[in-house]
């Protein structure tokens, strides 16, 4: 799961979200408020491709993306009816089922894991095994710590062998400034791509290879009441991801269009690398359904680390609207 500063205030709670009709029957466009993971970032590029290129506009929708305030606004918003639909990742709507959110995941946007453990080339670190008596940048959740520990013991170390260092949200000033070894949290596809470009010839250990079951790291997130209950909902909602699909395959089709995409939508901070990140990123994108084995079994590695006080039920936390 990303794990990540948000600077970003979610303009959402103040304009009074959720905004989306329930019936399309109407010849204006569809108004529906997208509250994302993070600040508009190459992992977007399908969305903000959809909404240059008219895919949401020929299916009725204008579609409005906020970023968030905090890693649960997503869930959050949507639960809550102040979001039409979130971005938001898989074992997040795990944690959100056990307290009774009413989300589900309809679609994916990345159905790779990206996350990963990061070190400088620096810092004598070529294999999980060298991370022994290192300092890791890691973010003081419950999740990243689990999936650190995870790649640790993958070669036999633990968490007292290394240096736990909480920089908050700060893992990539924190290794840029070389305050520590190596960070978590991070994506291989975006800061991977900082850190080389700035120079710090990055070591990547993916979680997925190392111990963590393969999950969806980005997928598309909508009230689960709503979906039972609204059928105007639903049809946006497939609408929505009909759209995003078509989005995401120009700008596969597209990669260079794609990067001037994203250089008219993306934060600051991201703007120095999307030659190089876009592409990177394109090659992983995809809007498929999320698996429900896939699913299942990563919420009980989930259960069984003990991030979950019981065992998760898969099948609800996925929804075909």
């Amino acid at each position: 799961m990303r794990a990540r500063a948000l600077v970003v205030l979610v303009a959402l709670a103040a304009a009074g979200c959720g905004g989306g009709s329930s019936s399309s029957g109407t010849s204006a466009p569809e108004h529906v408020n997208l509250v994302l993971d993070w600040v508009p970032n190459p992992d977007h590029v399908g969305i903000y491709s959809a909404i240059d290129r008219g895919a949401f506009a020929r299916r009725g929708l204008t579609v409005e993306p906020h970023p968030p305030s905090g890693v649960s606004d997503p869930i959050t918003l949507v639960a809550a009816g102040r979001a039409d639909v979130g971005v938001s990742y898989e074992p997040e709507l795990f944690f959100a089922q056990e307290h009774h959110a009413p989300v589900a995941a309809v679609a994916t946007v990345v159905p790779t894991a990206l996350a990963s453990i990061i070190a400088s080339g620096s810092s004598g670190i070529h294999a999980p095994a060298d991370l022994r008596g290192k300092t890791i940048g890691v973010d003081g959740t419950q999740s990243t710590a689990a999936f650190v520990a995870r790649v640790l013991a993958s070669v036999g170390l633990g968490p007292d062998d290394v240096h736990l260092v909480d920089v908050k949200f700060n893992q990539v000033p924190a290794l840029l400034g070389h305050k520590v070894d190596a960070v978590a949290g991070v994506f291989q596809n975006i800061e991977g791509v900082l850190f080389a470009m700035r120079g710090l010839n990055p070591v990547v250990f993916p979680y997925d290879r190392y111990g963590v079951p393969a999950y969806d790291e980005l997928v598309v997130v909508a009230n689960a009441d709503r979906l039972h209950d609204d059928a105007g909902y639903r049809a946006m909602v497939r609408r929505f991801v009909a759209g995003l699909a078509a989005g995401t395959d120009w700008a596969k089709a597209h990669p260079s269009a794609a990067v001037a995409v994203m250089r008219r939508h993306s934060a600051d901070d991201y703007r120095d690398v999307l030659s190089r990140s876009v592409p990177a990123t394109l090659r992983l994108l995809g809007t498929r359904p999320p698996p429900e084995a896939a699913w299942a079994r990563f919420g009980d590695w989930m259960y069984r680390s003990g991030l979950l006080d019981a065992k998760p039920d898969a099948a609800a936390l996925i929804a075909q609207p």
